[in-house]
């Protein structure tokens, strides 16, 4: 008989917390959820916790379709609330496990809020463990603001707030946010993660630090998973040398080494002092490849002056912004296409151009032409060799050309004044004539072979035979004529000082035509013709100060008022004044 009373008291109790978590966890569980006790020791009333308290004691399991609850002991209230306390553990449908020590629980906002020393939110391989912990059941949120860490398979994020959307299964994460990866470590204020991509998304300043490079950017996103970025509003990347390269915005795959740049794109070295700059770039790790095109432009910073080099397409051998690569290579530059360069003392443009670390040679092709000072350079092909920073040797291959305008010329003949003395001076013998003309501009460096020849009248104008291939294009500045100093021959060696010419080396049919002066520079003798087969010039102050002949020189003065300067010039001369790079701004002109 007392085992059968025991048995009734004992299914009465049962009925009545089957019944109280039923009715309490209606309100727990909306649209006809039904909540049940699967399991409790006990159950008892305690009216110090208010009217219609009771507690559940004892492996207490609750349950509904989508959520079980796992605890040591519970309470629960009229108005749809509970406690549970002792190794509280909630699993909903084997997507999410949330343990802590204790959980309250409000059945009419459906919110659970979790304390413990460690609480632990699992979910599909990520780990959150913090203090204090608030579940959204209904919002589907779980978020913290007394510091968490999450753990996945291959992350460590830490903040000190962060809420996760079990819904779109979305973490956002404020205050002093890292993500640590093997390969990195990510700083940030704002970040969204997307725990199945593992995918980062960043809003505010990111710093991005691994053992190769440092990245940074105010907006974009990192997919961990695939190991690729992309970057947006003020983004860099700097590697351990300081060489910077940065954009409007930036594409980068860390796997591969490999990326994109858009928009004010500029890549630093700052090793050689280099920029290199355009609206798009590409730059390849494993190949050490740099590429940019779209306003392309290239900066060699020297201590005093910039050179300025542009082209349709800029490409860079031997760069590499992880200091992983091959380092110590010579790099090596081509730009190709409306090539144009200027700097303070030195111009030019070309189709294609060449720069190799590895000799610090200059190669340039189709067309070249280069401007130092007063001096236009011309051939089919030329080589400029730098030594410590400064040009050394120009080496020019096929139809060399150099000219220069001579404006001192143009001056004394538009003079009225020198015309007057030009007429005055018909009766000077013509070796009185010669004689300044050797004093003044060979200043005894012609050796005993290399003579001066008279003009032979006997051959007839000697200079129209100079000038079968001349462009009929007239050659005016305003209304003024001009006058040009000029050399010419097959191929030619220009030597610098201080990356000024002060002596040019001509081989092969050399030829020149230049204006000669009295000593005090005064009065114009005349123009001075020579063909020889080798010479050596010697410059001064941008003019012709010397020449020597090497072989049989044959050379006349013509009397200025024998000289037509339309006419006056060597077969292959073209001036190319309007092609003159003078500013910066003058390198893009013609080619976009």
């Amino acid at each position: 008989m007392k085992a059968k009373n025991k048995f009734i008291v004992f299914t009465i109790k049962i009925f009545l917390v089957s019944f109280f978590f039923c009715t309490c966890f209606t309100g727990f569980a909306q649209q006809n959820r039904t909540i049940h006790v699967v399991h409790a020791n006990s159950l008892e009333f305690d009216k110090r916790l208010g009217d219609g308290a009771q507690r559940l004691i004892g492996n207490v399991i609750l349950a509904d379709d989508s959520t079980t609850l796992y605890s040591d002991s519970a309470y629960s209230f009229p108005d749809n609330s509970f406690r549970a306390f002792g190794h509280v553990h909630m699993s909903r449908k084997d997507t999410m496990d949330l343990y802590g020590d204790s959980l309250h629980y409000d059945g009419l906002t459906r919110m659970a809020e979790v304390f413990g020393k460690t609480i632990r939110c699992i979910r599909k391989g990520m780990t959150l463990t913090t203090k204090h912990l608030k579940y959204d059941i209904g919002g589907h949120f779980v978020n913290y603001w007394d510091g968490g860490t999450i753990v996945d398979t291959a992350n460590t994020l830490t903040s000190m707030i962060g809420i996760y959307n079990t819904g779109e299964k979305m973490c956002y994460f404020k205050n002093k946010v890292v993500l640590t990866n093997p390969k990195y470590v990510v700083r940030c204020d704002t970040m969204l993660y997307a725990p199945d991509s593992r995918t980062a998304y960043f809003i505010g300043p990111t710093r991005i630090t691994s053992k190769n490079n440092f990245m940074y950017c105010e907006k974009g996103y990192y997919n961990t998973k695939k190991n690729y970025c992309q970057f947006w509003k003020k983004p860099y990347i700097l590697n351990k040398k300081g060489d910077s390269l940065s954009g409007e915005q930036i594409y980068y795959d860390r796997e591969r080494d490999y990326g994109q740049i858009l928009g004010n794109v500029s890549m630093v070295d700052t090793t050689d002092n280099i920029i290199l700059k355009g609206e798009y770039a590409e730059y390849n790790g494993n190949d050490e490849t740099m590429l940019a095109t779209c306003k392309a432009l290239l900066l060699q910073v020297y201590n005093k002056d910039t050179l300025h080099l542009h082209g349709d397409t800029l490409f860079g051998k031997n760069i590499s912004m992880t200091d992983t690569g091959k380092t110590g290579k010579p790099k090596l530059m081509l730009a190709y296409h409306h090539v144009k360069f200027f700097k303070k003392d030195l111009s030019g443009k070309c189709d294609s151009l060449t720069y190799d670390e590895k000799d610090s040679i200059m190669r340039m092709f189709y067309n070249p032409i280069l401007w130092s000072d007063v001096n236009q350079l011309t051939a089919d092909s030329m080589r400029l060799h730098f030594k410590n920073k400064k040009m050394d040797v120009l080496d020019m291959r096929g139809h060399s050309f150099i000219a220069s305008k001579d404006t001192l010329a143009s001056k004394l003949m538009e003079a009225d004044s020198a015309a007057a003395d030009y007429t005055n001076k018909d009766t000077i013998k013509k070796d009185t004539l010669r004689k300044p003309l050797i004093k003044a501009v060979l200043h005894d460096t012609l050796k005993k072979d290399s003579l001066l020849m008279p003009h032979d009248s006997s051959k007839g104008d000697s200079s129209k035979n100079h000038l079968d291939s001349v462009p009929k294009h007239k050659i005016f500045h305003g209304s003024d004529t001009l006058q040009f100093n000029q050399i010419k021959g097959k191929n030619m060696k220009g030597y610098f000082r201080d990356n000024k010419i002060y002596k040019i080396y001509v081989s092969g049919n050399a030829q020149t035509i230049y204006y000669a002066y009295t000593d005090n520079n005064t009065a114009i003798l005349g123009a001075n013709r020579a063909d020889c087969s080798y010479m050596i010039i010697f410059i001064v102050e941008n003019k012709i100060n010397s020449i020597t002949f090497l072989q049989k020189p044959d050379a006349t003065l013509f009397p200025i008022k024998e000289v037509k300067p339309l006419e006056f010039l060597l077969g292959g001369f073209h001036w190319h004044e309007r092609e003159r790079p003078r500013t910066v701004e003058d390198i893009f002109k013609g080619s976009e």
